[in-house]
């Protein structure tokens, strides 16, 4: 990194790759995305500690499934499709809370947290059937490095520490997520493809251009030092204040991460960035097969207030403070040119782009987008 801004360089792709505006407008390719990466493989949907407790859940909507993610009894997790089994009513609209029956609203049929059903109303009318087999319909689910990690297709298994590799789950055990607390979750819902924003967030070339006010300040522009593990990716930027180390022969210490924000990209969906104070993470999805709608979850990861030695009333206000910022620089910065890119690829001719070979992680994105869509046709 340090050689990176001596020569004013950054790590490169091979050559410019060129691309249409039906990478982000084709229905039929949204439709593909949504079946052949999202219920394919698997993706992070919630902190653990957003459910801490024994029933608690959180729901989530997926490309494929509207889910519940509950935390069981025995401290293991669970997923639902959020759909009663008996007209498919919307079980639970709340998007967060602690339930020991899950009751649908239509009929009063109810669900225990393990899924099963519990209740038929009015049973000795409605008839005889197999109840073991109406239970809530279950997604593969898993935990690990403090994440909630679902496949969006019931017809399939996960395993989180293959899909991630060794390289990546050795880098993610590293940063000891599962030690940390979710710091108020966000979600927004946008009128953009799911890969506008997951690249508007990988992209180091902007920063300065697009957030000269802001990031722009405190971060350098278009210096990346990557490594590659095939799948996934972990790259390293830097702040403004390492300048003081450019030109000397040093090694990385554990105080360099006051210089540094060090990123995951972890496929297929989810950028994660980790700070001197705290991790965020930043996951992108779409909404069905919409090509033209996306939901963004952001999530700041932080030490408890035991761990942090500050009160409890100067622990939130420093997140609250943290999270002013990021809102002001998503609202005011981000969400507004890549809501424009949308709008713009509407042009039936907007003609041929293109992306520079110094955007190495929007290369290795498309990369694997690339892959799973073929390994799925």
């Amino acid at each position: 990194m340090l050689t990176h801004l001596d020569d004013s360089v950054t790590d490169q792709w091979a050559e410019i790759e060129r691309f249409e505006r039906d990478d982000y407008q084709d229905p039929a390719l949204a439709e593909a995305e949504r079946d052949r990466i999202f219920g394919e493989v698997p993706f992070i949907v919630a902190h653990s500690s957003e459910i801490e407790g024994a029933n608690t859940f959180v729901t989530v909507e997926l490309p494929r499934n509207k889910a519940i993610v509950i935390r069981q009894k025995d401290g293991s997790v669970k997923a639902f499709v959020n759909a009663c089994r008996h007209r498919g009513a919307e079980l639970v609209t709340q998007e967060s809370g602690k339930c020991r029956i899950f009751s649908c609203p239509y009929h009063r049929w109810s669900y225990d947290p393990s899924g099963e059903l519990r209740t038929v109303t009015l049973d000795n009318t409605f008839g005889d059937f197999d109840r073991s087999r109406f239970g809530l319909v279950e997604l593969p689910v898993e935990e690990r490095h403090g994440f909630v990690w679902i496949v969006d297709n019931a017809q399939r298994g996960i395993d989180v520490a293959e899909w991630l590799g060794t390289e990546m789950d050795a880098i993610l055990a590293s940063f000891e997520i599962d030690s940390l607390v979710s710091v108020d979750p966000h979600t927004y819902r946008r009128p953009t493809n799911w890969k506008v924003l997951q690249d508007g967030f990988l992209d180091n070339y902007h920063v300065k251009y697009a957030h000269p006010n802001t990031a722009g300040k405190m971060l350098h522009t278009n210096a990346v030092a990557l490594e590659d593990f095939g799948r996934h990716f972990w790259f390293l930027t830097s702040r403004k204040s390492i300048d003081r180390f450019i030109g000397q022969d040093i090694s990385w210490t554990s105080s360099m991460i006051e210089h540094t924000i060090e990123s995951c990209f972890l496929a297929p969906n989810t950028m994660l960035l980790r700070h001197a104070t705290h991790i965020e993470l930043l996951t992108f999805r779409p909404v069905g097969a919409s090509p033209d709608e996306a939901i963004m979850q952001m999530r700041v990861m932080a030490p408890t207030v035991e761990d942090s030695g500050l009160t409890e009333e100067r622990w939130a206000k420093r997140w609250r403070k943290n999270w002013e910022i990021l809102i002001a620089i998503l609202h005011d910065e981000d969400f507004p040119i890549l809501d424009g890119s949308q709008r713009a690829l509407t042009s039936l001719d907007a003609g041929t782009m293109l992306l520079g070979r110094n955007e190495l992680a929007s290369h290795l994105f498309r990369r694997e987008i690339r892959r799973l869509l073929a390994a799925g046709a």
